[in-house]
């Protein structure tokens, strides 16, 4: 189920005239319960940090970066991949290949923890899974994973919502919140299955795969 990467559509690179740095150049679009920031890097560099105070989704548009988190070893970062990270958790990144002829280019999805609460209280009361310690909850290490074809399509939703002028965008980037929540605890879900580090007698999910 996870070894294929699904690759979400980039938006267009800045125009080179509106860069403020070569490393990490970041564009930001803020709305009611979320803030999207696309990361651009035209230049090889090294344990370049950074932190959000809320959690954050990321997923690769373009290049390659290596992430170093929580003190395990650096893995290569590519397109077609997810990495979800809690509020105030540092990365360090680097940038072996980028240049301005192959840049990299980044999306960090910071979404409020009352969107996140409330949309897991609301799933957990409305649509309840079977056994009384098993609930929609974020998977915080399960933080690495491919992308599906849900999973691409709600980000590039997302990035859309964003990005628009529309005067309804919060109200759909609101929706889309919530269904970009599901499909990575969906995600986490199945790679774990994959893993084998939920394959438990008494989980429903295993009773349905076996």
């Amino acid at each position: 189920m996870q070894n294929q990467r699904v690759l979400i559509t980039p938006p267009d690179l800045s125009n080179e005239k509106s860069l403020k740095t070569l490393v990490e150049n970041r564009s930001v679009y803020t709305l009611n319960h979320c803030e999207l920031n696309i990361f651009e890097t035209y230049e090889s560099s090294k344990l370049v940090p950074l932190k959000f105070n809320d959690f954050v989704v990321t997923s690769m548009l373009r290049g390659k970066k290596v992430m170093h988190l929580f003190d395990e070893p650096g893995f290569d970062y590519l397109p077609g991949e997810t990495v979800v990270i809690p509020s105030n958790i540092e990365m360090k990144i680097d940038f072996p290949e980028a240049s301005k002829e192959n840049p990299t280019q980044c999306l960090a999805l910071a979404i409020d923890t009352t969107k996140i609460t409330e949309t897991l209280d609301f799933l957990n009361e409305r649509y309840p899974k079977k056994g009384s310690d098993n609930y929609w909850q974020l998977n915080y290490q399960n933080y690495f994973f491919y992308n599906n074809v849900d999973l691409a399509s709600t980000i590039s939703k997302l990035i859309k919502e964003c990005t628009s002028t529309s005067i309804t965008k919060d109200v759909i980037a609101d929706l889309t919140l919530q269904e970009l929540l599901i499909r990575i605890i969906q995600t986490q879900t199945a790679k774990s299955l994959d893993d084998g580090a939920v394959l438990q007698s008494n989980n429903p999910i295993f009773e349905v795969t076996e």
